[in-house]
């Protein structure tokens, strides 16, 4: 990250509940333990970004453009890739007492698809979720995510954490999500087909 792209990252307009920057230090923690979260931290620190993970509040709002610089030390730290970055954005649905709560209350596929754009401002005041397809007979659904386009690193996280809400809901053994349109690839959206045997 340099400073041109860090600074743009700060002014980014939007923000993010406080459970997102929780959720990241989790799943530091759960992979590479508190030496680990506490090298994130230092990275953190170096950038400008004086906050401290343990002080992050779950529901106040930061700006978005912590979110996106949080991920991007995680992966500079840690040696990170889309891979885990998935992994991570699988995982984080399990943290989030939002997705839980709702998850607990919406156990049907076409009731979660329904409900994801109302989920979705719970956490973040830019950009959009929409249930575009839902055909639980031929076994599909797409989630398109419009205005939103932050930053490509949350491409891969957000397949793993449509995945994961896929896996809560869709009683089948194979569960698959992949995004089929990326606005950081020209595409007017970001669209994610969720598809189950």
């Amino acid at each position: 990250m340099n400073q041109e792209e860090l600074k743009k990252l700060k002014e980014m307009p939007g923000e993010a509940r406080g459970v997102t920057l929780q959720t990241d230090a989790n799943y530091v923690l759960k992979t590479k333990g508190e030496e680990g979260l506490a090298k994130v931290q230092r990275k953190l620190k170096e950038l400008g970004l004086d906050f401290d993970y343990k002080q992050i509040k779950t529901m106040d709002w930061y700006p978005i453009g912590w979110r996106v610089i949080s991920l991007l030390a995680i992966c500079e730290v840690l040696g990170w890739g889309d891979k885990e970055i998935k992994d991570m954005g699988n995982c984080a649905p399990k943290y989030s007492f939002i997705a839980t709560t709702m998850l607990k209350y919406f156990l049907s596929v076409k009731k979660v698809f329904q409900e994801s754009s109302r989920y979705w401002s719970k956490h973040y005041t830019v950009g959009r979720v929409e249930a575009t397809q839902i055909d639980e007979e031929k076994k599909y659904g797409t989630i398109t995510l419009k205005d939103f386009k932050v930053h490509p690193i949350l491409c891969p996280y957000y397949e793993g954490y449509f995945l994961r809400i896929g896996q809560f809901v869709i009683k089948s053994k194979e569960v698959t999500c992949q995004e089929t349109e990326c606005i950081f690839k020209g595409g007017s959206c970001d669209r994610f087909l969720i598809k189950w045997t």
